[in-house]
């Protein structure tokens, strides 16, 4: 049944308009309702997308609705009996040959069969190997076409128009009830803050230097947990869930709960300033003036790696989300990176004169900040600077990238954020600008999928909202913002299950599952000589002892035994008559 409102009756009261007019309107929009004016009723149009589900067809279709002609729906002609079925839908034909190239691997399993030595089975597990690889790259494909959403932003008319002039005020004057909900801020007397989000950005963590700890839900503000420890808190960091999160205090790193009950001490952490956390090795990651950086596996407490840099205080640190690689910033500006499964560097760079004040990475780019001034962009795959930037006045404190490649700078009372920082021609302008007169700005980090900016400064912390920096898509499984406890649950025994391994970090992550030629070339060598060691035992004859058993032989072995002890018996007394005489003499 449709609730709309009669266009009869909406039009009945403008005087401008004909009788004629009126009725060939209410026509036109009864057709929009599906209700022809001679009584007839029909199926309102709609599109359906209809996949192929073979897997080998890489194409997809989109029913255009019923048939039309001259903007009337037509009843009861085509193919089929009755009335009202028209004639039949139209596809329109989607390419997803861009999608399946795109989550297409290289090594993966082709059509091409090898030459199989050991029969049938192994050659039916290939195919079947084959079919699974073309199916799920297919689905990957095909799941793209109903993910609908995309990233927002600001658009202007004329090119010369700047939006970094667009302050908060003028966004919130055209944003909608639920975006302007999304812009807060706490003004606190314990700054200054350090801010973070959990993995569904649900829920935000701020520590105050001068001892404030509190986790709170970001749409709600409902505070799950508020803590005065009455010390010096360096950095805070969510952990799996916002069930747990760690906090770097004065002396040791502690570990609370959702309500601000103090679970764990961890005192091997000494004077601890920089947290991070893997979160698909379950790995806490920390780094002190000591110049020590140490692993611990929350799931079970053990500590999984310690060692001493040998390159002084760490002033930065951040992993990298492709391969875990921890990358940490010193003191005479050189960036190392670190894997759990070495005591040593797997690499080193040297990018600032002096302190690495803070860096931020995205895939295969690297940003780091020194105490100079200097911002630059390095690509990770050939440990080459991309293009350098200078930031006049305030040196910057903080950086970090959203899930959209935006990227977020804190410098003195400014935050600034751009656009295409990883391309080839540095930005000129920034994207937005925010100005907090008389703070100074200590932290910023993206809210996941969602359009905001958490700031953390030295009078409380706060959001902004800063329009196509959250990723529209989300995936369930990965991170779920609408999670209840029951899934919340499931998701960290899955997690749990799922752990990586910390020997699986490395700094070229294609390499898991390979096969180094080198060293197999070695190891079948080994085997091969062992082979032949083996073989030539076998090749031995050892000395047969037939008969042995007999009584004669018996009794013969019994003689010589007899015979050999009794000549010891008289080599020993004539060597005793020899010494007598020899004393005599």
């Amino acid at each position: 049944r449709c609730f709309r409102p009669s266009p009869l009756r909406r039009h009945s009261f403008s005087s401008a308009m004909s009788a004629g007019d009126v009725a060939a309107d209410a026509a036109g929009s009864l057709d929009d309702l599906g209700i022809r004016t001679d009584g007839a009723r029909v199926k309102p149009e709609e599109d359906v997308i209809q996949l192929s589900s073979e897997a080998g067809d890489a194409s997809a279709s989109t029913w255009r609705g019923p048939a039309r002609e001259n903007g009337r729906l037509l009843v009861g002609e085509g193919e089929g009996k009755g009335k009202g079925k028209g004639k039949g839908p139209k596809y329109k034909k989607h390419d997803l040959s861009k999608g399946i190239k795109k989550f297409d691997r290289d090594g993966a399993f082709t059509e091409r069969r090898p030459r199989i030595k050991n029969g049938g089975a192994t050659s039916d597990k290939f195919r079947r190997q084959v079919a699974n690889n073309k199916e799920t790259v297919f689905r990957l494909a095909k799941s793209e076409v109903l993910q609908t959403e995309e990233a927002g932003g600001i658009a202007v008319e004329d090119e010369m128009e700047l939006t970094s002039k667009l302050s908060q005020e003028n966004i919130l004057e055209g944003a909608t009830l639920g975006v302007a909900r999304k812009k807060f801020s706490f003004s606190l007397p314990y700054g200054p803050y350090a801010v973070g989000f959990t993995a569904n950005g649900q829920y935000i963590l701020a520590g105050g230097r001068k001892g404030q700890l509190a986790m709170m839900h970001v749409d709600t503000m409902r505070i799950g947990a508020e803590v005065q420890v009455q010390e010096t808190i360096r950095a805070v960091q969510p952990l799996h869930s916002h069930s747990m999160f760690a906090a770097a205090q004065k002396k040791y790193t502690h570990i609370y709960d959702q309500h601000g009950m103090e679970l764990h001490v961890l005192k091997q952490n000494k004077c601890t300033t920089h947290l991070d956390f893997l979160p698909y090795h379950f790995l806490l990651v920390t780094a002190g003036e000591l110049g020590d950086l140490q692993y611990r596996d929350i799931s079970t407490g053990r500590e999984v790696q310690s060692a001493k840099t040998k390159l002084g205080p760490c002033r930065s640190m951040r992993h990298n989300s492709e391969n875990g690689v921890v990358h940490m910033g010193h003191s005479n500006g050189i960036v190392s990176m670190w894997t759990p499964t070495v005591r040593e560097p797997v690499a080193k760079l040297a990018c600032h004169a002096g302190h690495v004040n803070s860096i931020a990475i995205r895939r295969n780019y690297m940003v780091t900040a020194g105490a100079d001034g200097k911002w630059k962009v390095w690509d990770l795959r050939k440990y080459e600077p991309v293009h350098s930037n200078v930031m006049r006045g305030h040196a910057i404190t903080d950086m970090d990238f959203s899930m959209t490649n935006l990227f977020a700078i804190a410098c003195g009372p400014r935050v600034k954020v751009f656009k295409d920082v990883g391309g080839v021609e540095r930005p000129s302008h920034p994207y937005m600008e925010e100005m907090y007169p008389g703070k100074m700005v200590s932290s910023v980090r993206f809210r996941p999928y969602e359009d905001v900016l958490g700031v953390g400064h030295s009078d409380g912390f706060g959001g902004l909202i800063i329009p196509g920096a959250g990723y529209a898509n989300f995936d369930s499984f990965e991170a779920n913002p609408f999670e209840t406890k029951t899934q919340r649950r499931e998701r960290e025994v899955h997690r749990l299950l799922e752990k990586l391994q910390p020997d699986s970090i490395m700094l070229d992550p294609s390499r898991i599952g390979s096969v180094d030629k080198k060293i197999a070339k070695e190891y079948e060598a080994k085997l091969k000589q062992e082979a032949d060691e083996k073989a030539a035992e076998k090749k031995r004859k050892s000395k047969k002892m037939r008969g042995k058993d007999k009584a004669g032989n018996r009794e013969k072995r019994k003689k010589l035994k007899s015979a050999g002890d009794m000549r010891g018996k008289a080599k020993a007394r004539i060597a005793g008559e020899d010494e007598d005489m020899r004393g005599k003499a």
